[in-house]
C-alpha cells in the first residue's frame, strides 16, 4: 500500500476492486483450463467405452470366417461339382475353425469381465446362448463330419443348422454391438451436457462476478467518496470563514459521524467567532461598540448617504466633571457610572441608532437616515433623562452633547471633528446642554446639484 499512500481513496478503492476482479478472472481461467482437460479426459473415456465394440466386431468376423471355412471344407469333396484341387491339407480348415472358436471364447470371457448395464448383460447372455447353440449344435458337428470326410452330412448341417444358427447368433451380436455403442454415446452425450452446463456456469458466473464487483465497486466508491468530497468542501468553506452553509447528514455511518461532528464543530466555531467578533467590536466595560465597529459601520452609512441622499447625523456626548467623580469616589465607581450611563442611553435609542464608547467618558451615537435637527431633539430628550437618573454613590450627573450632520463630500473623520467642535461649544458654554454645528457649504451645494 506504500505505492498508494499518496493516491486518493477513490483510486485506492478502484485498485482493490480491479485486483479482486482480476483474481476472479484468473480463477475462472484456471477453471476453464480444468474443464478443457476434463473434456479431453471425457473424450478418451468415450473412446475407451467403445473398445468392447472391437471385441464384438472381431467375434462376428471370426464367426463369419468359420462359416466360410466350413464351405471351403465342403469344396474338398471329390464328388462335388465345385471340387477344387488345393495345395494344403483339408484338415487346415478344421484347425482354423477350432482356433477361431477358442479366440472367440477368450474374447467373450474378457468382455464379460467389464461392468455391464442390465440391458447390456441381458443382450450379452442372449448372444452367448445363441453362440453356444451355434457352436455346439452346428459348427462342431460340421467339423466332425468334415474330419470324417462325410461331406454330405457336413453340407446338410451347413444348410439346416449353421446358416440359421449363425444368423441368430450374428443378430444377437449385432444387437449387443448396437447397445454398447448406444450406451457409450448416451453416456458421452450426458457427460457433454454436464460439461457444457459446468463450463457455461463457470463462464457466466465469472462474468456476473466481475459485473457484480464492478457495480459494487462503483456504488461503494460513490457511497464513500461522494460524502468525503462533500466533507472536504465543507472543510474548505469553514477554512474560508463561511460558517452559514448547512451541513446535510444523510447517514449514521462513519462518514455520517464525521459530518455530524463537523456540523457540531461548525456551530461551535460560529458561536466562538461571533463571541470573538463581539469582543473585538464591543467595549469590554459598557458593552457599547468600540471604535473598530464604529469605523466599519460609518463607512457603509456614508456610502448610503452618497448613493441615495439619505441624511446621516450623529451626536457625541461627554460626562461633565467626570474626572472629579473618579477623584472623589475612585475609578471603580467611575466605571460603574459609565456602565449605568450606557444602559440608560440604550433604553432611549431607536432600533436604527447605535452607541459607541469613543474613549474615557465620551460616547458617540450614530443616527442613520436622520437630520441634525431631529438628532438635536433626541439629544435634548436624552440629556434631560440622564439628569433625572440617580447614579449609585454619585447621585445625579450632567452630560454635554455635540450634534453634526454629515456632508456628502466629508470623510467620517471630518464629520466627527465638526461634532467634536459642537461638543466643545457645549462644554465652553456652561455644560449640560446640546449644541449643533452648522452643515458645511458643500452639503447644500451637492444636495442642490442632485
Amino acid at each position: 500500500m506504500d505505492l498508494l499512500k499518496n493516491a486518493s481513496i477513490k483510486t485506492r478503492l478502484w485498485v482493490i476492486m480491479c485486483a479482486t476482479a482480476l483474481m476472479l478472472l484468473f480463477s475462472g481461467a484456471i477453471g476453464l483450463t480444468g474443464i478443457a482437460m476434463t473434456d479431453n479426459a471425457m473424450e478418451k473415456t468415450y473412446k475407451n467405452s467403445l473398445q468392447p465394440t472391437s471385441k464384438i466386431t472381431r467375434i462376428m468376423q471370426l464367426m463369419d470366417e468359420n462359416r466360410v471355412l466350413i464351405m471351403l471344407g465342403l469344396q474338398q469333396d471329390p464328388k462335388s461339382p465345385h471340387f477344387k484341387i488345393q495345395n494344403y491339407e483339408p484338415s487346415s480348415h478344421t484347425t482354423a475353425i477350432i482356433k477361431h472358436r477358442n479366440e472367440i471364447t477368450a474374447l467373450i470371457n474378457k468382455y464379460k469381465k467389464r461392468k455391464l448395464t442390465s440391458e447390456e448383460q441381458d443382450l450379452a447372455n442372449l448372444f452367448i446362448i445363441a453362440r453356444t447353440q451355434y457352436v455346439n449344435d452346428a459348427l462342431m458337428p460340421a467339423v466332425t463330419a468334415l474330419k470324417a470326410a462325410d461331406y454330405q452330412k457336413a453340407n446338410k448341417i451347413l444348410l439346416n443348422k449353421i446358416n440359421p444358427y449363425y444368423q441368430a447368433a450374428n443378430l444377437q451380436a449385432a444387437n449387443l454391438l448396437e447397445k454398447i455403442r448406444e450406451t457409450a454415446r448416451k453416456n458421452y452425450e450426458d457427460a457433454s451436457e454436464r460439461f457444457i452446463l459446468i463450463r457455461n456456469t463457470l463462464i457466466y458466473g465469472t462474468l456476473l462476478g466481475i459485473l457484480f464487483i464492478s457495480i459494487s465497486a462503483t456504488l461503494l466508491i460513490r457511497s464513500i467518496v461522494r460524502p468525503l468530497n462533500r466533507a472536504v468542501l465543507h472543510f474548505k468553506q469553514i477554512a474560508k470563514g463561511n460558517l452559514d452553509e448547512k451541513i446535510p447528514i444523510s447517514s449514521q455511518d462513519e462518514i455520517g459521524q464525521v459530518l455530524s461532528e463537523l456540523a457540531a464543530m461548525q456551530g461551535k466555531l460560529k458561536v466562538m467567532i461571533g463571541e470573538l467578533d463581539q469582543l473585538a467590536s464591543t467595549d469590554k466595560l459598557t458593552g457599547a461598540w468600540n471604535r473598530r465597529r464604529f469605523e466599519e459601520t460609518v463607512e457603509t452609512e456614508i456610502d448610503r448617504l452618497r448613493r441615495y441622499g439619505q441624511p446621516l447625523s450623529l451626536m457625541i456626548l461627554d460626562v461633565d466633571h467626570f474626572k472629579k467623580i473618579n477623584d472623589d469616589y475612585g475609578h471603580p465607581i467611575g466605571d460603574q457610572v459609565l456602565v449605568d450611563l450606557s444602559n440608560t442611553i440604550r433604553t432611549s435609542l431607536r432600533a436604527s441608532d447605535s452607541l459607541t464608547r469613543w474613549g474615557g467618558e465620551e460616547f458617540v451615537i450614530l443616527c442613520p437616515n436622520t437630520t441634525a435637527s431631529i438628532v438635536s431633539k433626541l439629544a435634548e430628550r436624552l440629556r434631560k433623562k440622564i439628569a433625572t437618573v440617580n447614579f449609585k454613590e454619585v447621585g445625579c450627573i450632567t452630560v454635554s452633547f455635540g450634534v453634526a450632520e454629515c456632508g456628502p463630500s466629508e470623510t467620517w473623520e471630518q464629520w466627527l471633528h465638526r461634532a467634536d467642535e459642537a461638543l466643545y461649544l457645549a462644554k465652553s458654554g456652561g455644560r449640560d446642554q446640546v449644541r449643533t454645528i452648522k452643515r458645511p457649504p458643500d452639503f447644500i451645494e451637492k444636495a442642490t446639484t442632485k
